[in-house]
């Protein structure tokens, strides 16, 4: 599936999610959230795309830490754990997660996990790859 089939808006979205698209866990993460929402009631969005950021007045900085989510009927914006959480109650395949998400968002866990983690993944610019490798810095 080619990312460009990830944004597909229609009446049905109730999320908007935005992703680090220079982050390869993040975009086959959206990938498979992707195939998994088959009421299509999520819509995609690059963190590297700046005219999007400014129509909805996202912080770009905030957005290179944490995933952000906005609730399409009134605008909420969430971020971190709670877009995870707003996200797999979209998907009726992920709702087992659903009271393991609250239960660590009511705990104060989730947070620092999902910071943890987010911390942890890899930036790849577009156009510093070739085929199934990414030149690295000369260190000299």
């Amino acid at each position: 599936m080619r990312l460009s089939m990830l944004n597909r808006p229609n009446k049905k979205n109730n999320v908007l999610v935005f992703y680090d698209t220079w982050c390869p866990i993040c975009t086959k993460s959206m990938k498979t959230l992707a195939r998994l929402d088959c009421f299509r009631r999520l819509q995609y969005e690059s963190t590297r795309n700046k005219a999007v950021l400014n129509e909805y007045s996202l912080n770009y900085e905030k957005l290179e830490k944490r995933m952000h989510t906005i609730r399409l009927k009134d605008g909420k914006i969430e971020e971190g754990i709670d877009s995870i959480f707003r996200i797999v109650k979209q998907i009726p395949l992920l709702w087992i997660a659903v009271p393991f998400l609250q239960l660590s968002i009511w705990i104060g866990v989730g947070s620092k996990i999902y910071d943890w983690l987010a911390s942890k993944r890899k930036i790849l610019p577009v156009g510093g790859c070739e085929g199934d490798f990414c030149r690295l810095p000369d260190r000299s």
